[in-house]
């Protein structure tokens, strides 16, 4: 176990070695999964090596990395073992982008990313392809820096992304995701606080269609005094074979006094048969915090809405486009993103909604 897994009074089976979890079955963290999609990820495999790492636009350099926090699923632990390359990157302030293209094969691939101890910075990551793959990130974001970093989980394929950022002291951190497309993705993030001072802010869209499976993992850990996070995240669901999960975890833990933390998610079914999970958790293990709580809900489209435009002369189909539209635009404004804003209308268009 890395020494850093003591700071964060995280409960349960942790291990880089996938044995050490057993089957899969039906246990805590694959109980929305549809298992047939996972059981080939369960056990080390050969990376095909097929994902392209570019930084700006150029080929990132390989390097040697080290994970963050012992894993905590069989697919984690498994994943881990499989891989094979990794690319250690010191981000530069200012923007930049990076990109993760896997178009096929089954690959495995870590990156490690350094944010500069009091430094703006803002970067924007892509997965793209349609391939399949296990792949981690890490992100430091240094002392006072000001980190904002915009994932996109874009395209089919099968992706398992483990996803964990720690941060120094009085770091200001906004992380966003977006996931779109017909695929099956399990997006697994996380915010760990090291000293005190820092602010974690964690959005997320995703967009779930046709016969796609999309599951959000969120997990806040106070750990360390006078820290604070917001989780806010978003879906949609098209398809009557659509189905979504989402999962956040809040710990606020025996030294995170003056701890404030709110998690809230919701989500929106678009077409019946979808199913749409959501389960958020709050865990306080001492008395002297300044707040923390969380919400959570699964709607439909409101008839009384759909009359009120309907009696302004908007037609049923328009009436629902505005209806999505308004239901994201708050989180986006939050965002501050113009691409994952782009990215997201772009998908809408197409799927018609």
């Amino acid at each position: 176990m890395k020494t850093d897994d003591g700071l964060f009074e995280l409960e349960g089976a942790c291990s880089f070695h996938p044995e050490a979890f057993g089957g899969l079955g039906k246990k805590e963290e694959w109980k929305y999964a549809p298992l047939g999609e996972v059981g080939d990820f369960a056990n080390p495999f050969k990376p095909s090596n097929s994902s392209r790492i570019l930084l700006n636009g150029s080929e990132a350099p390989e390097g040697k990395a080290e994970k963050l926090l012992t894993p905590r699923d069989k697919v984690e632990a498994a994943g881990f073992a499989s891989v094979r390359r990794a690319f250690p990157i010191q981000m530069p302030a200012g923007e930049s982008e990076i990109k993760v293209i896997n178009e096929g094969g089954r690959d495995a691939a870590f990156l490690s990313l350094d944010f500069i101890e009091a430094k703006k910075s803002d970067a924007l990551l892509t997965f793209e392809g349609g391939g399949e793959g296990v792949y981690f990130l890490d992100v430091k974001a240094g002392p006072r820096s000001q980190v904002s970093l915009t994932v996109l989980c874009l395209n089919g394929g099968k992706k398992f992304i483990y996803d964990a950022t720690r941060l120094g002291r009085d770091a200001k951190v906004k992380r966003n995701l977006v996931c779109l497309g017909e695929g099956f993705t399990r997006y697994s993030s996380g915010a760990y606080f090291t000293a005190p001072g820092g602010e974690a802010e964690m959005n997320g869209a995703y967009f779930a269609c046709g016969h796609a499976y999309t599951e959000c993992r969120v997990r806040t850990a106070h750990s360390v005094p006078g820290c604070k996070s917001r989780v806010s995240y978003r879906g949609a669901l098209l398809g009557a074979e659509a189905r979504s999960a989402w999962v956040g975890e809040s710990i606020i833990g025996k030294g995170g006094r003056g701890s404030d933390s709110y998690e809230a998610n919701k989500n929106f079914v678009l077409t019946p048969g979808a199913k749409s999970f959501s389960e958020p958790r709050l865990e306080i293990k001492n008395g002297d915090i300044a707040s923390a709580g969380h919400s959570s809900s699964v709607g439909y489209f409101d008839p009384d809405q759909l009359f009120y435009l309907g009696s302004r002369g908007i037609g049923e189909e328009e009436a629902k486009k505005m209806i999505i539209a308004g239901f994201f635009d708050e989180l986006f404004s939050q965002m501050g993103s113009k691409e994952a804003e782009k990215e997201f209308k772009d998908f809408c268009r197409k799927a018609g909604v």
